[in-house]
């Protein structure tokens, strides 16, 4: 399977980029500094600027599935723009690859308690935007996609374990990192959780 990959020298998308690569698939990542990503065989690095239009049709051009890892950093506000140009490049294609996108709880009302908590950590603007990017990709119509937002991150390894629900996400278990390119992994190549406009997703023992 070919995947075009946004955000995969972060965290999760650095997780997602290992298991994609393992798993055999090949990569196509859009990255601002290609050279941070380790050479291999199955990956074509790319450098862009994720809310470019332009830039962002490259990667996602003949790709089956489009997975998205982006967030916000140090006051750049990215999400929305992103969003809107993943799923424009996506509809324009002959076949719309599904999309697949990380938001956070607290979005799309899943949690006021959280909500505050994030917009005291990253700032109100910031987290206006993820909600901006959240209803946009909720009420996508054309192209498949599948929408989660995970609990509290942590850096720690994984267990290979998740649970995915809908409604209040306040007291959901906090998961790993590695966990969340798990479910990833998993989404791509099932249908169960496309097109339901938005899914939390905790941790597990």
């Amino acid at each position: 399977m070919r995947i075009a990959l946004f955000g995969a020298t972060g965290a999760v998308g650095g997780h997602f980029l290992n298991k994609a690569l393992s798993a055999g698939h090949e990569v196509v990542a859009l990255v601002r500094t290609p050279e941070k990503l380790r050479e291999n065989t199955s990956l074509s690095a790319l450098k862009g600027d994720v809310t470019s239009p332009s830039d962002v049709t490259r990667p996602i051009s003949g790709t089956d599935v489009v997975v998205s890892c982006l967030g916000n950093v140090k006051g750049v506000l990215i999400m929305e723009k992103a969003a809107e140009a993943i799923l424009q490049a996506s509809a324009e294609q002959s076949k719309p690859p599904k999309c697949l996108f990380v938001s956070s709880i607290g979005c799309g009302g899943t949690s006021w308690v959280v909500k505050q908590m994030l917009q005291l950590i990253g700032g109100r603007s910031s987290f206006a935007d993820y909600e901006r990017a959240d209803s946009r990709i909720s009420l996508e119509g054309k192209v498949p996609y599948v929408l989660v937002r995970p609990a509290a991150l942590k850096e720690k390894s994984g267990n290979g374990k998740y649970r995915v629900f809908q409604g209040d996400g306040t007291f959901a278990r906090p998961m790993a990192k590695e966990d969340v390119a798990e479910f990833l992994l998993d989404a791509i190549s099932s249908n169960q959780w496309d097109g339901r406009g938005g899914l939390q997703l905790a941790g597990m023992k």
